[in-house]
């Protein structure tokens, strides 16, 4: 085994990484901080012994990756998993470079008797510090089919090539996504309120208010759950995210000389976000050749720093060649360490980011993810739209707007009530008929564009009003963006999105 330092210095760092197989009571540093929404299903696959293939978590930085895996180790323990089949390291640590992952496997086995032909769990986090890991994978699947091994690193770009793995069977992938709106509201107090009474027509105010401070700091646990973060959010999100991915891991990964000129990019891609731009608007914007243009935007997208969405036209067709995109931060919450934080439900600037807001709870769900693109033809446009995944015809609709107008006043907030985020009140029928016919030239590209394709569900942001409206077979739900935003990233998204699937809709 080559290796620079000595190997009792090797053993020793491996040891203080696993704690429990010296003493039972020993508990990973992560174990008692808050879950996400995510662990459940995590767990469900990186503690499945009988699926031989290693899992990938990907994820953008800072999101709870590493937390994630250490809650995994920690219930494996609970569970009453044997604590010497458990491997953990932190493949950044200096003890460790130089090693094959098979290397790590020999020295448990050597130091606590893990036994690599029976059941047990290897879990390596920032796995981007091991040269060639992905023949490292393949070689441990193969050497001890019975290891259930789960890798992660922060270094995004590096482990977005697993979607190709992926596709060719060599490896499970996970994608942990930035903290949802649901999320956001359960880990800052969401278990002492009452969620479903934060749907009132009275909660509309503390409702709004919860979402600009999502918008600002609610993508990142951290910032979160800790008052120090929050009162210097700017200094968080350029030190621990953005510079280290811009300044460390692209010029590593791609070689990239100009830090600057991404770092303009990605300053140029914010103030547009959430609009339609062309190559040649981001090139006029940020003078940077339309080439290099394009290996940046892959980059920035290959980071989970920003998110693109293809364009198609009002008859549900793709462009052959999309000159046209819009573009999205990935996080909301990165505007405040660019620009400056939202100041309330007034802010001018809330409007943009509103939409941002909305794409990012679609990107908690892998089935709307895959999905969603937009509508844009002369004379109207659609901001997003959720596609069949089998014949791509358009089954969901969105108008993301922060505003009342255009709602008559025996619509708004139905008749007070509100059951669950997913069903808004519904009015009377003539108040649900005027829902559907009722609010001018602004919504007409909606509508159009719901009866063309037979779309059966449609939604209309506002700022405190719900209400349903039907117009022919579509239902048109009109309520708060706020509102919008939990049911997306909740698990009511994804059964919305099979049930109208399942209907075999357009």
């Amino acid at each position: 085994m080559p290796h620079a330092l000595p190997r009792a210095d090797v053993m020793g760092r491996l040891a203080a990484d696993n704690p429990w197989w010296a003493d039972e009571l020993a508990r990973p540093f992560a174990a008692d901080l808050p879950q996400r929404d995510h662990f459940a299903p995590f767990f469900e696959l990186a503690a499945d012994c009988a699926l031989h293939r290693a899992v990938v978590l990907m994820g953008p930085r800072r999101v709870g990756k590493t937390v994630l895996l250490h809650q995994v180790v920690d219930t494996l323990l609970q569970q009453g998993a044997e604590r010497r089949q458990i491997l953990f390291a932190t493949l950044d640590a200096p003890a460790y470079t130089g090693m094959e992952l098979a290397d790590f496997v020999e020295l448990a086995a050597e130091m606590a008797g893990l036994d690599p032909n029976r059941p047990g769990w290897v879990i390596f986090d920032e796995i981007q510090y091991m040269a060639d890991w992905e023949r490292g994978l393949d070689t441990l699947a193969a050497r001890w089919p019975a290891l259930r091994c789960t890798v992660c690193g922060s270094a995004a770009p590096a482990l977005r090539r697993m979607g190709d793995a992926e596709a060719a069977g060599r490896f499970a992938v996970y994608m942990l996504p930035p903290l949802s709106f649901a999320e956001f509201l359960r880990l800052s107090g969401g278990q002492r309120r009452d969620m479903k009474q934060l749907f009132t027509p009275e909660r509309m105010d503390e409702l709004n208010e919860l979402l600009v401070r999502y918008m600002n700091f609610g993508g990142y646990p951290e910032a979160v759950v800790s008052e120090r973060v929050r009162a210097d959010m700017a200094r968080f999100l350029r030190s621990e995210i953005i510079d280290r991915v811009l300044c460390s891991d692209m010029p590593g990964l791609y070689g990239i000389s100009d830090v600057q000129e991404l770092n303009r990019l990605l300053a140029v891609l914010a103030l547009n976000s959430g609009r339609e731009v062309t190559l040649e608007d981001l090139r006029g914007e940020s003078g940077i050749a339309v080439n290099t243009l394009k290996r940046y935007l892959d980059y920035l997208e290959a980071a989970f720093l920003v998110v693109r969405l293809r364009r198609i036209d009002d008859a549900g067709r793709r462009f052959r060649r999309d000159r046209s995109f819009k573009v999205y931060l990935a996080n909301p919450s990165m505007r405040t360490a660019l620009f400056a934080p939202i100041t309330g439900p007034d802010d001018p600037g809330l409007q943009p980011l509103l939409e941002t807001a909305v794409v990012g709870q679609l990107l908690c769900s892998p089935a709307l993810s895959r999905n969603t693109c937009y509508a844009r033809w002369d004379g109207g446009e659609v901001a997003l739209v959720g596609l069949h995944p089998v014949h791509g015809k358009p089954v969901l609709a969105f108008d993301i707007r922060w505003s009342d107008e255009g709602i008559a006043p025996s619509q708004k907030n139905g008749n007070g009530r509100c059951g669950a985020p997913a069903e808004p009140a519904v009015t009377t029928r003539a108040a649900r008929k005027a829902a559907g016919n009722g609010n001018g030239a602004q919504l007409r590209p909606l509508f159009e564009f719901a009866r063309r394709h037979n779309v059966r569900k449609s939604y209309v942001t506002t700022r405190t009003t719900f209400t349903v409206g039907v117009q022919g077979d579509t239902e048109f739900s009109y309520l708060p963006a706020g509102m919008l935003a939990f049911t997306l990233s909740s698990q009511a998204a994804e059964r919305i999105f099979a049930k109208l699937v399942t209907a075999d809709c357009g």
